[in-house]
């Protein structure tokens, strides 16, 4: 099955007014979500940590007739965070929109050879920046009395995938986190959702896709493909806008029925090595093989 044909329903003039600020913002659906804000009308802070990306992003949303900033910044640096909302403040007006999408994937390596010092880093991107740019930004959405917090999380929080452990766990915080800032913010008009993609092609899973030798793939999922970032952005669309008025504290899983599907994922085990005495044929028993090299690649990948 190919991706609609038909364009998505418009959504133009859904955001007329709302300035949104995007991280990871560079590229795949981070870069998708913000077009598709800015679409709606937003103006759109790109946060990356690359320039070049960023201003590729910026250049794209003004070329269609939008406007947009990009900022460069680490979030897992906490000085970088709280700079970066006061540049998307000064530059476009107050932010109505986070969306925390930025994600360090890491190494793909068996759990047993996690450092700490990459579980740090894995989380300070992921998790903690996640909560602490939504605390950056809550102050002014409580004085306005309204706000939109989304948060990229992904299926692999509830259907993980060998050898991402550090990058499952911080998705897994982030859809907790979603449902205690919900409860917590909701008082002050703030609503904080999460976005949970799944067998997405983009980033890492297109490059899993172009080793494998299938660039279109065999997608283990119930529509019988990949989905595109353009899918996802909509949902983050939808769930900024006045549509979605009544949804808060939901974790809206976008891929295509892969958490539902039975089929295997052929992507599952990519570049996970055997014990050198497993049997050449059949798969190996689990926790059989420690990855020696990395691929960065993941059917089930987010951001």
């Amino acid at each position: 099955m190919s991706p609609p044909d038909t364009p998505a329903p418009s959504m133009a003039g859904w955001l007329d007014g709302r300035v949104a600020l995007v991280t990871g913002a560079g590229g795949g659906i981070g870069a998708a979500v913000a077009r598709r804000l800015a679409a709606a009308g937003a103006s759109v802070g790109v946060v990356d940590r690359d320039a070049t990306t960023a201003e590729s992003t910026v250049r794209a949303i003004t070329a269609a007739g939008g406007q947009a900033l990009a900022v460069v910044a680490d979030i897992a640096r906490p000085s970088e965070r709280n700079r970066l909302v006061e540049e998307v403040t000064d530059g476009l007006g107050g932010v109505d929109i986070l969306v925390n999408n930025a994600a360090d994937h890491g190494s793909r390596h068996g759990f047993l050879d996690v450092t700490e010092e990459e579980w740090e880093r894995i989380v300070a991107t992921n998790l903690t920046a996640t909560a602490f740019l939504s605390q950056a930004v809550a102050p002014a959405m409580t004085a306005r009395g309204r706000g939109v917090v989304i948060n990229l999380a992904a299926i692999q929080a509830m259907l993980p995938v060998a050898t991402y452990v550090s990058y499952v766990a911080t998705k897994g915080g982030i859809v907790s986190l979603t449902r205690a800032l919900a409860v917590e913010l909701s008082p002050h008009g703030i609503r904080v959702n999460a976005v949970a993609p799944g067998a997405i092609a983009s980033g890492s899973t297109a490059n899993a896709l172009a080793a494998s030798g299938d660039p279109t793939g065999s997608a283990p999922t119930l529509l019988g493909r990949m989905g595109t970032v353009e899918e996802v952005a909509d949902v983050c669309v939808f769930l900024a806008s006045d549509a979605a008025s009544f949804v808060t504290g939901a974790v809206l899983v976008v891929d295509g029925g892969r958490s539902l599907s039975r089929a295997p994922d052929p992507f599952a085990t990519f570049g996970v090595l055997a014990r050198p005495d497993a049997p050449a044929s059949g798969s190996p028993p689990p926790g059989a093989g420690r990855q020696t090299g990395s691929t960065g690649a993941h059917v089930d990948g987010s951001s």
